[in-house]
């Protein structure tokens, strides 16, 4: 259950002028026990509006607000799914006060490291006067705050999950009294800090009375947890910078949105973000180059051609990385789960699709010949196909930090292993030096090689560059400021430069033509 590493949970409501505070785990909110009573309500004061659009997760603030449309996306599919049987339970409409209000109350749980229940002032208009019939009131809050090591259930999927466990959050979540709601979100600690509160107009108290009433009646009081459609896992799940986004515990240094990496249910109304961006490819005569994204995608550039995709196709796990053919004609793509995608002239030899693996790979090298290739896990296992010989691997062995690529050697038929601490692990291959003894600011990404196998060079995950043998340095973005993190890289082979790709497409070119970003 994803609640257990969430650190706090809190709930209220004004329910005929008393107000009753439900604690789990560690989590806060407010919650209705009955229809409302028309007296001291917490006030909004703010104008209904349609929800924001979507945010670019390029920095905090434009994650928090994907997290926030993606908490208010689940809040309403929890809600649709109980809109029958006569039961009328609005969709929820954002409302710009109510944000305002739950924006500023996360960000004061964030400063003061507690979750506690937002106050619930009495609904007044200016001066203390009686509300207009448009007033927006807030009725009811929760509050709560996740945990930052714990994966599928530390994003906004396991927040959402948390409050719908627990009868005080569940009913402010799905009752049918509600129509607007404001959420907040603050990234602090590598924790999400979330506020929700939920109101209606002054003017519909009677309606939304007479609601509440016909869903008691109906499904109970509070309304039953079955069925829970938008917990974890569903959709694709928002997380602030610092959290666990993957079974191999790697973390994200930026936040934003992640798929898992097998199917889910989708949760209608998310935030429509593309899905990251998790390779590079140059054609043979580095003219061009392919870039490649989670969901099986591709974009070409420069002179490379498009010889097909997994982009539409549901996939058991994310593609990982992507390697061009010797010719420049054709392409692999593999998959978290060993899959491999075969296009254009590369040709299929086998994979690890459907077979236990003890971690997710991470990387694939084709061999001289184009004849086979190499795959290699984030435990540092290989798995040879075709002609590609087994060299040896770091399967078994204890790692100080994952393993997150591979590269050949196409002098001696060997290959190269990077981990995120930049340690290099040669097999069949000469040793030309690693920063694996060494504290880096940014865990490594990427692994490349020179045209005469006598070098690589490895990039972190801020376009930091490290480069080794007859690798020359061609300039980096480490300690520049980056809208997303460098995932990839590619060695142009005409010019001794290099490319390097971040999760957002953003292409930075060192040494090397640009011919467009994805």
């Amino acid at each position: 259950m994803a609640s257990v590493n969430l650190s706090g949970l809190s709930a209220r409501a004004k329910n005929r002028g008393a107000t009753m505070a439900g604690h789990h785990r560690r989590v806060a909110a407010t919650a209705v026990a009955g229809a409302l009573a028309v007296v001291g309500i917490a006030v909004s004061g703010g104008v209904a509006s349609s929800p924001p659009p979507t945010a670019a997760a390029t920095t905090v603030g434009g994650v928090q607000s994907l997290y926030a449309q993606d908490l208010v996306a689940r809040i309403n599919a929890e809600r649709a799914a109980r809109n029958s049987g006569g039961v009328t339970v609005p969709q929820l409409g954002v409302d710009g006060g109510l944000q305002a209000y739950a924006q500023g109350w996360s960000g004061h749980l964030a400063a003061t490291g507690t979750v506690a229940d937002p106050p619930l002032p009495p609904c007044t208009g200016p001066g203390g006067s009686a509300p207009s019939a448009a007033q927006v009131c807030i009725f009811a809050a929760n509050s709560g705050n996740t945990g930052n090591g714990y994966w599928p259930g530390d994003g906004s999927d396991g927040m959402n999950g948390t409050y719908m466990a627990s009868a005080p959050h569940r009913q402010n979540e799905v009752g049918a009294a509600y129509t607007s709601v404001g959420v907040g979100v603050t990234c602090s600690g590598g924790r999400a800090w979330t506020v929700e509160v939920f109101g209606y107009a002054w003017g519909q108290v009677p309606s939304a009375n007479a609601r509440q009433a016909s869903q008691n009646a109906a499904q109970g009081q509070p309304v039953p947890a079955s069925p829970i459609v938008a917990g974890a896992p569903t959709g694709d799940p928002v997380y602030c910078p610092g959290q666990t986004v993957g079974s191999n515990g790697a973390t994200t240094p930026t936040g934003g949105q992640y798929p898992y990496p097998f199917a889910v249910t989708a949760v209608p109304g998310e935030p429509n973000v593309p899905p990251p961006v998790v390779g590079l490819a140059s054609t043979a005569d580095s003219n061009g180059y392919w870039l490649a994204r989670a969901d099986g995608s591709i974009s070409a550039h420069g002179d490379a051609g498009n010889y097909g995709s997994m982009a539409g196709t549901p996939l058991t796990q994310p593609i990982a990385h992507i390697v061009a053919t010797a010719d420049g004609k054709g392409y692999w793509l593999v998959a978290g789960d060993g899959g491999i995608f075969a296009f254009g002239d590369a040709g299929f030899y086998g994979s690890m699709g459907g077979r236990h693996l003890n971690a997710p790979v991470v990387g694939i090298a084709p061999t001289r010949s184009g004849h086979g290739y190499w795959l290699v896990a984030s435990d540092g296992g290989v798995f040879a196909f075709g002609d590609a010989m087994f060299q040896g691997s770091m399967g078994g062995s204890p790692l100080n930090a994952p393993v997150v690529g591979i590269t050949p050697d196409n002098g001696s038929g060997g290959y190269w292993m990077v981990a995120s601490d930049g340690g290099v692990f040669s097999f069949g291959a000469p040793f030309y030096g690693s920063t694996g003894s060494l504290r880096l600011a940014q865990p490594v990404n990427g692994l490349a090689a020179t045209r005469d196998g006598k070098g690589y060079w490895f990039v972190a995950s801020d376009g930091g560059i490290f480069s080794f043998g007859d690798a020359g340095f061609r300039g980096g973005t480490g300690g520049t400021q980056i809208n997303a993190p460098v995932v990839g890289m590619a060695a142009d082979g005409a010019t001794g430069g290099y490319w390097l790709v971040a999760s957002d497409g953003g292409i930075f070119a060192f040494g090397a033509p640009f011919f467009g970003a994805g």
